[in-house]
Order: C-alpha cells, then sequence, then structure tokens
C-alpha cells in the first residue's frame, strides 16, 4: 500500500513541478549512496524520504460491512487510518560555483514543491494516475481522498536525528515536511453462519460503564416439507425475524442462497425466531438464546 502512495507523490511533483521527471524522483533514504547517484548524474533531484508512519485514532472507525456474493458472505471492517510522514529534500549534481548557483536551484524546486503540496489537498489517484497505473491500485484507493498536511507548525520532531543517521557525508539540509493519511483495509473475514460475538460498540460512553457485548448470530434455514426421508433442501430468500421478550422485533435477516443467514449485533438475551418464505408454511417459534453456543447454527425448518 505505501508503493501506491509512492507512487501517487511521485506522479504529483511530475505533474506539478516544472522540468521534474520521475527518473529524478527517489524514496531511498538521502545517505551517501543517494549522494553518489545524485553526483553520477545531472540536475536537481528530489528525494522523498518516508521517516515514520502513525496511525490516526481519531479516525478509526468500528464498523464492519457485511457482504454477500452468491453464497459467501463477508465481513469488511473498516480501513485504519495511517499517517505517513515524509521529508523531501532537492539535490543538485552540480556544486555550487560563481558560475552555478546550485543551491538556489535547489531552493527554487523545494519551493514548487512546496507549492504542489499545498494546493494539492487532497491527493486522489484517480487524478494523477493514468488509466493503467490505476489497474494495480486497491479499489479503496483509486477514488479515496488522502489528507494532505504540509510543513505543519510543530515541525518533524526528530530532524538533527535524521540527519545524523543518513551518512557521513550528508549534510543537513532544508525539507518539505509532508504527511498524508492513507487507508490500510484488513482482510475480508469469510462469515460461515456459526454463532460468535464481537465487542462492536457501547451502551454508555467508557468509563462511565463497561462495553456491552453484541453477538453476530448465524443459522440457516430449510425446507423439510418433503416429508421423512428426503434430505431438506435450503430456502432462499427467507425472511427471519427474532422478537424479544416483549414481542417487539429486534433484529432481521434474508437468507443467501445456500439458505444461511446472519443476525448482526444482537443484545445478549432469550429471543424468539420466527421465518417466512415464499409458497412454504411459516412454522412454529423457535426459541433462540444469545450468545449460543459458538458451534451451532441456529436452524429453522419448514415442515
Amino acid at each position: 500500500m505505501i508503493d501506491i502512495l509512492d507512487l501517487i507523490i511521485r506522479e504529483t511533483l511530475v505533474a506539478g513541478v516544472p522540468g521534474l521527471t520521475g527518473a529524478r524522483i527517489g524514496f531511498q533514504p538521502p545517505d551517501d549512496d543517494w549522494r553518489q547517484r545524485v553526483g553520477a548524474s545531472q540536475g536537481v533531484w528530489v528525494n522523498c524520504a518516508l521517516v515514520d508512519l502513525r496511525e490516526d485514532r481519531h479516525m478509526r472507525q468500528n464498523i464492519r460491512q457485511r457482504i454477500t456474493t452468491g453464497a459467501v458472505t463477508v465481513e469488511r471492517p473498516e480501513p485504519a487510518r495511517i499517517r505517513c510522514h515524509y521529508l523531501i529534500t532537492a539535490w543538485n549534481a552540480a556544486k555550487d560555483s560563481p558560475q552555478m548557483p546550485a543551491t538556489e536551484q535547489e531552493h527554487m524546486v523545494l519551493g514548487a514543491v512546496l507549492a504542489v503540496f499545498l494546493h494539492a489537498d487532497p491527493l486522489v489517484a484517480s487524478a494523477v494516475l493514468t488509466p493503467d497505473q490505476l489497474v494495480g491500485v486497491p479499489e479503496v484507493l483509486r477514488e479515496a481522498e488522502l489528507p494532505v498536511e504540509v510543513v505543519p507548525p510543530e515541525g518533524f520532531g526528530k530532524l538533527a536525528e535524521f540527519w545524523g543517521t543518513v551518512g557521513r557525508a550528508t549534510s543537513w539540509r532544508p525539507a518539505v515536511y509532508l504527511i498524508v493519511t492513507m487507508p490500510v483495509p484488513e482482510a475480508d473475514r469469510r462469515i460461515d453462519g456459526v454463532v460468535h460475538t464481537v465487542l462492536t460498540s457501547y451502551e454508555g460512553t467508557p468509563p462511565d460503564g463497561p462495553a456491552e457485548q453484541l453477538a453476530d448470530v448465524g443459522g440457516l434455514v430449510l425446507d423439510a416439507t418433503a416429508g421423512p426421508g428426503v434430505p431438506p433442501v435450503p430456502v432462499a430468500d427467507a425472511r427471519v425475524v427474532l422478537l424479544d421478550a416483549a414481542g417487539g422485533e429486534a433484529v432481521r435477516a434474508r437468507s443467501g442462497a445456500d439458505g444461511r443467514f446472519v443476525l448482526v449485533e444482537v443484545r445478549p438475551g432469550a429471543y424468539t425466531a420466527l421465518v417466512t418464505a415464499a409458497g412454504l408454511p411459516p412454522p412454529a417459534p423457535t426459541p433462540v438464546q444469545v450468545p449460543g453456543s459458538p458451534d451451532a447454527l441456529i436452524e429453522l425448518r419448514f415442515t
């Protein structure tokens, strides 16, 4: 994922800094090897060193999306938001002389870099990458708006330490401190229909009280109306409703093509399950205890 952010930054710079090419933008540490690389070439180079990664806890969302494709249901959590800290510096292959104001050229390029990112908030992959480049970009990043902070007032707190560790021949130089926040998605988790409990929300706001555990309740709807000796078959698009002790509707779901369903975020307690489906006689209500056994399905049968 970070390599994609590097690509977005590279293409943003190429589009916005006059005369700068992608070949003269690097993401390696600006150490002695970098200096040799620049010294063996021509022109002004731009180094974008990734120096720190931090999660933005203020942007964390405890939300899980349910996605059903055919008979498969997956749970997709909201991506974590990671703050990527870059120090961007300009390096001239030429040396200062009366005939060659090399440092001034570096400052000119660095100023152009600063201007680009001051006006590029937010960064959007689809706005700067070609269609061929977008093919390799995860869907979550293609249209995502990536917030940008440029030269924040507090600065980069370990600048002296940074320049002291990147090579004996590397001297201190000015840098554009850039912070880009990007989503980093977790892998989808397949839901197989078993009962399980996940911590999803608070009844109150901590520390006022303990977090309430809500359960995701999985089950299976079967048609057994053919009678004894005939295997029951899954019922698709059946409507499943849980009623609480007072007879009110607590949560509902519909079964997939394989007859499976998941009732999301159910409070602990005793419930009654009702199921209906087109063309089938409603069965008797089924008692359900939440949470139940983690290895058991709620099985609802039309008989």
